[in-house]
C-alpha cells in the first residue's frame, strides 16, 4: 500500500499533467484557428454591424445570436446576405409573438385583439396612447375586446414583440327576432336594440297568427346580418334560415329552436335532457348567467366547437354551415338573469346577446387606407422565413464566437492544476 508522501507525489506529478495538457491544448487551438478559418463563421451578437458584414470579403458564413427578433428591415438584409451567397443563421431564446386585430361585428364598433404567445407568459397589450393590459396567456394566448383603440397595436412578451395597425372595417345589417308571445322574445330584442343594432321581430301571437315586418318575407344577407330563432316559431321559415346560413348569415338556436326537426341541419348537436328537472326559485337579485337553467349540447357534429361548459355539459356550441356561422344555446330563459339579477345584470345580459351574435354576424370587411407601414404582426415568422429555423445551442458549439469560451475554461484549468501542485509542494516543504 502507498505512503502518504506517495499519494501526494502522484497527485502533484497528475496536476503538472494536466498544466502541461492545458498549455498544449492552448497551443493546438491558436495554431489550428488561422489554419481553418475559411470554414467557421463570424458569430456576433446582434444586427448592428449589417453594413460591415454585408461588404467584408473576409466572412464566408454568418451566425447571429438574437436577444430580440430583428426589425423587418434588418430581417430583409439578413435575408438579402443569404441571397448573395452567403450561409446565414441565428439563434437565440426568444418567444413567439403573433397579433392580430379585426374590427368587432358591433353596432358601437370596438376591435378583437388576438395574440398568439407561449402558455403561461405575460401579454403587455399598448396602442399609441399607451399601456392597455396585461393579461396572463392560457393555452396559446389570449383573446380580447376593445371598446376603443388609438392607432397602432403592440404586443409585448419579454424580449419580443408584435405590432399591428387597425386596417379595416365592417358593415352591418339588421337582425332578425324570431320567437313566441313572451318574455323572452321581448327581452332579447330590447337588449339588442338597446346595444344599437337596428332589429326586425317576427312574434308568433296564435296558431296562424304572426306579427312580421316585411322584410322577414326575404331573408338574406343584403338585409339581415343574422338571425335569432328562439323557439317553435321558426319552424315556418327554417328553409330559408337554413339557406340564409349556408350564403353566409348568421343563425342563433336555442334550445328550443334547435329541437325542430325542419332546422336539424343547423344544429352543433344533439338536444339533451335538461339538466335541471325542476326551476330553482331563486331570490331576486341572484340569478346569473351560471345559475340560468340549460339543456347540454350532446353528440357534438365532428366540425362543432364547444364555447361553453359546465359541470352537466356544453353549454353552447358553434359550427359552420356553408360559408355562414351557427351558434347553439342550451340556455333557458336568459329574459330571468335580466330581470331578476343583481345590479348592472340588464347591461350584462346586453353584452352578452350582443357578444353572441356579433360572433355569427355577417358583416363584410370594407378596407381602408391605411399611411403606417410599421406594423409587424409576425417578426418571428418573418425571421424563420428570411433565414431559416434557429439553431439549437449544440449547434453552434464550433463556431468561431465560441473559441474564447472554451480558451476561457482551458485557463481556467490550467489554474487550478498549477495553483493546486504548488500548494502540494508548498505544504511539504519543497519549493
Amino acid at each position: 500500500m502507498p505512503s502518504r508522501a506517495e499519494v501526494r507525489l502522484l497527485v502533484e506529478h497528475t496536476l503538472r499533467g494536466v498544466v502541461i495538457t492545458g498549455l498544449a491544448a492552448m497551443l493546438w487551438q491558436s495554431l489550428r484557428e488561422p489554419t481553418h478559418a475559411g470554414n467557421e463563421s463570424e458569430k456576433a451578437r446582434g444586427v448592428g454591424d449589417l453594413a460591415d458584414w454585408s461588404t467584408s470579403p473576409s466572412v464566408p458564413a454568418l451566425h447571429v445570436q438574437v436577444d430580440s427578433v430583428p426589425e423587418s428591415r434588418e430581417r430583409a438584409w439578413l435575408a438579402a446576405v443569404a441571397g448573395a451567397g452567403t450561409p446565414v443563421s441565428w439563434s437565440g431564446n426568444v418567444p413567439a409573438v403573433l397579433i392580430d386585430a379585426r374590427p368587432a361585428a358591433s353596432p358601437t364598433g370596438g376591435t378583437r385583439v388576438l395574440v398568439a404567445a407561449p402558455r403561461g407568459s405575460a401579454v403587455i397589450l399598448s396602442d399609441d396612447v399607451g399601456l392597455i393590459d396585461t393579461v396572463p396567456t392560457q393555452l396559446a394566448g389570449v383573446r380580447l375586446a376593445l371598446g376603443s383603440a388609438a392607432g397602432q397595436l403592440s404586443a409585448h412578451v419579454g424580449s419580443a414583440a408584435a405590432s399591428t395597425a387597425q386596417r379595416d372595417s365592417v358593415t352591418l345589417h339588421r337582425i332578425l327576432v324570431i320567437g313566441g308571445a313572451g318574455w323572452e322574445s321581448k327581452f332579447v330584442a330590447a337588449a339588442l336594440e338597446e346595444a344599437g343594432w337596428k332589429v326586425d321581430a317576427v312574434i308568433h301571437i296564435a296558431p296562424g297568427v304572426d306579427v312580421t315586418p316585411g322584410s322577414a318575407a326575404v331573408i338574406d344577407t343584403s338585409r339581415y346580418s343574422a338571425v335569432i330563432a328562439l323557439d317553435g316559431a321558426a319552424g315556418p321559415y327554417a328553409s330559408r334560415i337554413i339557406q340564409f346560413a349556408r350564403t353566409g348569415g348568421g343563425v342563433v338556436l336555442t334550445r328550443k329552436a334547435a329541437s325542430i326537426d325542419a332546422l336539424a341541419a343547423l344544429r352543433a348537436g344533439a338536444v339533451g335532457r335538461s339538466a335541471t328537472t325542476d326551476r330553482p326559485n331563486q331570490a331576486p337579485g341572484s340569478v346569473t348567467l351560471a345559475s340560468i337553467p340549460f339543456t347540454p349540447i350532446t353528440s357534438l357534429r365532428s366540425d362543432a366547437v364547444g364555447l361553453e361548459r359546465r359541470a352537466g355539459g356544453v353549454a353552447s356550441a358553434a359550427r359552420r354551415t356553408g360559408i355562414g356561422r351557427v351558434v347553439q344555446l342550451g340556455h333557458e330563459d336568459t329574459w330571468r338573469w335580466r330581470m331578476d339579477g343583481a345590479e348592472g345584470a340588464a347591461r350584462d345580459h346586453r353584452l352578452w346577446w350582443t357578444e353572441v351574435v356579433g360572433s355569427v354576424a355577417y358583416a363584410p370587411i370594407v378596407p381602408r387606407q391605411t399611411t403606417d407601414g410599421s406594423s409587424d404582426e409576425a417578426p418571428m415568422t418573418g425571421l424563420v422565413d428570411a433565414i431559416g429555423p434557429g439553431m439549437p445551442a449544440s449547434s453552434i458549439a464550433g463556431l468561431t464566437g465560441d473559441s474564447s469560451d472554451s480558451m476561457s475554461w482551458l485557463l481556467v484549468l490550467l489554474a487550478l492544476g498549477l495553483i493546486g501542485e504548488v500548494a502540494s509542494r508548498r505544504s511539504r516543504g519543497v519549493s
